[in-house]
């Protein structure tokens, strides 16, 4: 079965795919069609079931794998596929232009009338079929057809016309009834006392004997069919015949399958809250159509895949949930949902003209997710500051925007035995030991004297406002290929837009001085929260010796200094500490950390003590060498 699932002739990546809709509703060249995606579901749950009575791994287990387990119990628990009528749009068929053609349409009726009296069944047909020329919506036409045609002995094609009839008017009590005759002559007993129970339900009233002789009829002929199942001696022909019997209840002939969600109204009040805590500016736009979105979809409306989706509750886990919640809000509101589009890279942000949203992991999204009043939620980062395009970019004022930052070297942790990480105890070792030519009486002495313990005071608080003065994007050169293509003409102006990559730029001023301060986003970092330490004494720190005490006094930056900042003013083993105390300092600490290309400890309210902090940072740490102290 995992060989199975991996297949890419008749199953899909949905690792690859931003849309599980478009799966198997897309374009024709990209869709693997509503059945093989049944089929892939089905498969999926044979296999979780399977796994969860068996022990050990197995070869083939792919990410591909997985994701079509999550995608198999999503589908089976969300929703609902239902076998419905098909519905025949009488606005798009033929019919009568003046009273002229609807009278010649009638006389073509009474010739086919007259036909069938005379037992002329061949030009009854050809004279309801001249009628229906001129008028394709009249029930009545079809299902005169339709029993002509069965005067003829052609039960197939007259149950073909029945059919059309019941679609046509579902309120035409005959039509079911010729339906309910059709299906007799076929052999299918059950289908004909749907079809005859239906006429007597719609007929009230007006029922006719015909239609109760009918359902007496399809009963008899059910008991037989079951007499017949029990009285079968040879168990392969019992078997054939209860299969027959069974499939009668699974007719798909006229019908459409419809797929019903479990889960709309939790999908709509979770888009909405997240809209809200969002800030989103065109909520009450948002909340009408997100609303009404899934009734006018029940009701023959069509919507974008995307936002089906989600309405469904489909959709991975991770990037392509972040991917999907933030297009369901977009296509939620129709007043810029054609602006903006559907965002062709995940990853992408998204701007308008009051207010931006980033994506966690982005370089905007990480330093600026220090902000106050910003959520983090889905993984976006908003509502942050608004943006401006360098040059300006006419025409749209909503966009999907592309940052360009090169990935900071991951954090390297320590090499230990146990995997742990030691916050700078072994580090510590070095500054503490006995020094070479130091007698070891003297240095026990200095060591149990509590007067050379001391506690490091961390950076002082500062004064200093810092504040955004604007957050600028400017337009990259495009990727060699993407531009020879451009150039060739190979790509369209949306094409050339969705490859296009922008570097961020902030600008800052410290405390209203005229000269501001501008960091350019070259570098995405990682920023790292750690741990609470437990203090030891009354001072709520750990204490350090005299001996250590000066790696804690040295290297600390204010805000104010660090556009000057060279690698030459820091060692290689020292941690560079940036007091970030200041109001609004912590996101520019962060910008500086994004042009030098510097991953960075974070210590805020709650943290751990100033020595812990300064020892995580370090080399016998997880080796960032950077510490902005905010609290």
């Amino acid at each position: 079965m995992f060989s199975l699932l991996n297949r890419t002739d008749i199953f899909a990546d949905f690792t690859s795919n931003s849309s599980i809709g478009l799966v198997w509703g897309g374009p024709k060249e990209e869709e693997i069609g509503i059945w093989n995606f049944l089929w892939q579901i089905i498969v999926a749950k044979e296999l979780a079931l399977r796994l969860e009575h068996s022990s050990g791994s197995a070869s083939g287990f792919t990410p591909r794998v997985l994701a079509s387990l999550i995608i198999s119990k999503l589908w089976l628990t969300n929703v609902e596929v239902i076998l419905a009528d098909s519905k025949i749009n009488t606005e798009e068929v033929a019919k009568p232009k003046t009273q002229k053609e609807l009278a010649k349409a009638e006389g073509f009726k009474t010739k086919g009338n007259e036909a069938m009296k005379a037992q002329k069944y061949k030009e009854a047909v050809d004279f309801y079929t001249e009628a229906m020329a001129i008028d394709l919506r009249n029930p009545i036409y079809r299902s005169n057809r339709s029993a002509a045609l069965l005067s003829m002995g052609m039960v197939e094609e007259a149950h073909g016309d029945a059919l059309v009839t019941t679609r046509l008017d579902p309120k035409y009590a005959k039509g079911w009834s010729r339906l309910g005759f059709t299906e007799l002559k076929l052999g299918n007993g059950k289908r004909a006392q749907a079809s005859y129970q239906r006429a007597i339900e719609v007929a009230g009233p007006e029922t006719t004997a015909q239609m109760k002789q009918g359902l007496a009829d399809s009963e008899a002929k059910i008991d037989a069919d079951l007499k017949a199942i029990r009285e079968e001696k040879n168990l392969e022909a019992r078997d054939d015949l209860r299969k027959n019997f069974l499939e009668q209840s699974w007719d798909i002939s006229g019908k459409v399958p419809e797929l019903h969600s479990h889960v709309h109204e939790q999908q709509v009040d979770g888009l909405l809250f997240f809209a809200e805590r969002m800030r989103w500016s065109y909520i009450n736009e948002t909340r009408d159509y997100a609303e009404d979105v899934y009734a006018n979809l029940r009701s023959g409306d069509t919507i974008p895949m995307h936002l089906h989706d989600w309405l469904y509750g489909m959709m991975l886990p991770g990037k392509w949930m972040s991917f999907k919640i933030m297009t369901a809000m977009i296509q939620c509101t129709p007043s810029i949902a054609k602006e903006v589009g559907v965002a062709y890279y995940y990853e992408c942000g998204l701007v308008v003209p009051k207010q931006s949203y980033w994506r966690v992991r982005t370089v905007l999204g990480r330093v600026l997710g220090c902000l106050p009043g910003l959520v983090s939620l889905c993984g976006w980062i908003g509502p942050c500051p608004p943006v401006e395009f360098n040059p300006p970019v006419p025409g749209k004022k909503h966009r999907h925007v592309r940052l360009k930052a090169r990935p900071v070297v991951p954090i390297v942790s320590n090499d230990s035995d146990d995997g742990v990480i030691y916050l700078g105890g072994r580090e510590r070792n070095n500054y503490v030991r006995i020094q070479p030519g130091e007698e070891m009486e003297e240095y026990l002495a200095q060591m149990k004297d509590s007067g050379g313990w001391v506690t490091p005071q961390p950076p002082v608080k500062e004064v200093s406002t810092v504040s955004i003065k604007g957050i600028y994007l400017k337009k990259m050169a495009l990727d060699v290929k993407v531009a020879a293509l451009s150039a060739n003409k190979g790509l369209t102006e949306q094409e050339e837009a969705n490859e296009t990559e922008y570097r961020a730029s902030i600008v800052f001023s410290i405390d209203d001085n005229e000269d501001p301060v501008t960091y350019i986003l070259y570098t995405n970092p990682v920023f790292v929260s750690l741990p609470a330490c437990f203090p030891m004494g009354e001072s709520g720190s750990h204490e350090v010796h005299l001996r250590e005490l000066p790696r804690f006094q040295k290297s600390i930056w204010t805000v104010e200094r660090l556009k000057d900042h060279t690698p030459d003013d820091i060692d290689d083993d020292e941690v560079m500490v940036i007091n970030a105390t200041g109001r609004g300092a912590e996101v520019l600490a962060r910008a500086w950390c994004a042009e030098r290309g510097k991953n960075a400890i974070v210590r805020k309210a709650g943290g751990p003590c100033f020595v812990c902090a300064v020892r995580g940072a370090s080399q016998a740490g997880i080796k960032v060498g950077t510490l902005i102290w905010v609290s």
